[in-house]
């Protein structure tokens, strides 16, 4: 299987646990190939907006400055909650509160660093 099909794979796994929790979501076709900052995946529910750039790896860290600071660009203009997401090797998908990685000033994350999972990130929502 090739990179993209992983990641592909990946945000088609994402929209679908989206749509299973009651939240419309769609994979955004070409987000890595357009000079946009575009993001992965996109869910909405009662007028809420979850953003995700997603990233798979066999590493155990990654340097994603390029893709946080896209990601920061798009938040800011439609005011949604983003996030990365992470498929580390073997490791279930694992979220990274966009926030929190510019508030740290380091744009590197690590399997080792702390994570929330998709249930959580849906279920914050909800005390918003």
């Amino acid at each position: 299987m090739t990179r993209y099909e992983k990641g592909a794979n990946f945000e088609r796994e994402l929209v679908a646990k989206f749509w299973e929790h009651g939240w419309a979501s769609m994979r955004a076709a070409g987000s890595g190939t357009t000079s946009f900052p575009v993001p992965d995946v996109i869910g909405i529910k009662d007028n809420k907006i979850i953003i995700v750039e997603c990233k798979t790896t066999k590493k155990d860290r990654l340097s994603l400055k390029k893709d946080i600071l896209a990601l920061k660009k798009f938040s800011g203009i439609c005011n949604g909650n983003a996030y990365i997401a992470i498929k580390f090797y073997k490791k279930g998908p694992r979220f990274f509160d966009l926030n929190k990685l510019l508030s740290k000033g380091d744009y590197t994350i690590t399997i080792h660093d702390q994570f929330l999972d998709l249930e959580s990130i849906l279920g914050k929502q909800k005390t918003l």
